[in-house]
């Protein structure tokens, strides 16, 4: 990014603002994602828990610890100066390539059906991905900001970056995790562009990704399939269609008002992952069209007060940190009921905040603690 703000001053202007302390709207929106998620969990879970483990609140108890630890690593992330980040960044960096190793060797690594994604130890697992996203976001803003003079060059200002995302990017296909490893594709080509790489050197990276990207589906089979099942679905209803099927009959019951809270059906073993990947689904069952546009209100709301911290950031690294974060946190949110609604083919992505799962909750809930620690530090 040029000290006059380039492309960043350009796409946000219209989001300048002035404000004391912390953002009141980030806080107001993230707790009423959390809050659905906790009312959700419990709907879309307690039948299943109650079957599997002869407990309805098993993954309600579970849920909640994780939030606890998730608020926790927010109001420790809002309370320190995000500037002394800075300071540890390679570290960082390092430990996140080491996380992303070992969850590749059998042995540490688990694997559920097929995919290498977690780390477990004891009776609780962690996906590595879903931290090492943010250090990746942390490294390219500290880099960004430090190459701000030779930002045009190609090889300090784009190949530099390039490489050094492109290993936690080969690590995450590696897994694999094709949701997670576009997710970071996208957010890499977005904060290049930010950051005032030329456009001639981005225009051939999004077509090179696009290629790979398309033949890495089209190297595997089960990647192949996704895709035909997407694109139609009821031509193998109960097998590569079932699950968006399903979705979408969610989602028609729901109809404009939903069917009540608790009273899915579909989460009655009829859609899998009810509790996680395909929570979206059981909201607009549930709480229908209402419920549906609450939520999307709530994740467009976060964005945009986000946006707003980051142009009026005091330096470079805030304003690039705080736009790697929202839009890690908002691309998922938009893949997850993307695929929900059937506009994206199956990725296996949580929907942040609301969907059970540990990592990403507790990592998102950082990652808000660090926008609410720059819109401290941010313009008067």
């Amino acid at each position: 990014m040029k000290r006059e703000g380039g492309h960043s001053k350009t796409l946000f202007k219209n989001f300048l603002h002035k404000g004391t302390g912390y953002d009141l709207g980030i806080i107001i929106s993230v707790v009423f994602l959390i809050s659905m998620g906790m009312l959700m969990v419990y709907s879309t879970s307690s039948v299943f828990a109650l079957e599997k483990y002869g407990d309805p609140n098993y993954f309600l108890k579970r849920h909640a610890l994780y939030l606890s630890l998730g608020l926790l690593s927010m109001f420790v992330m809002m309370k320190i100066n995000y500037r002394y980040l800075r300071k540890i960044v390679y570290p960082a960096f390092i430990f996140g390539i080491l996380m992303l190793v070992l969850v590749l060797i059998p042995g540490i690594g688990k694997e559920v059906s097929g995919a290498r994604r977690w780390i477990e130890i004891g009776h609780w697992t962690f996906q590595p991905s879903e931290i090492t996203k943010f250090i990746l976001v942390l490294y390219l803003a500290h880099s960004l900001t430090k190459k701000k003079d030779k930002i045009e060059t190609f090889m300090v200002g784009f190949v530099s970056h390039l490489l050094i995302a492109g290993v936690y990017i080969l690590l995450v296909l590696l897994e694999p995790d094709f949701g997670m490893a576009v997710t970071l594709i996208v957010v890499l080509f977005a904060m290049l562009f930010v950051g005032d790489v030329k456009i001639k050197y981005l225009a051939p990276l999004g077509v090179a990704s696009v290629f790979i990207l398309v033949l890495a589906v089209m190297t595997e089979s089960y990647r192949m399939k996704r895709i035909m099942s997407f694109l139609d679905p009821w031509k193998d209803p109960l097998g590569s269609g079932y699950q968006v099927i399903q979705s979408f009959v969610a989602l028609g019951l729901g109809g404009i008002t939903g069917s009540g809270l608790g009273d899915s059906t579909q989460k009655l073993f009829f859609l899998p992952q009810a509790h996680t990947d395909f929570i979206f689904s059981i909201i607009g069952e549930e709480l229908g069209f209402i419920g549906i546009l609450s939520v999307i209100i709530g994740f467009g709301f976060l964005l945009i007060r986000s946006l707003r911290v980051a142009i009026r950031a005091n330096d470079l690294f805030g304003c690039f940190l705080v736009f790697g974060c929202i839009l890690l946190i908002t691309i998922q949110a938009g893949i997850n009921m993307a695929v929900a609604v059937g506009l994206f083919p199956t990725k296996g992505l949580t929907l942040p905040f609301i969907s059970y799962g540990g990592t990403s909750l507790v990592s998102s809930l950082g990652a808000v603690g660090l926008i609410l620690s720059v819109s401290k530090s941010g313009r008067k």
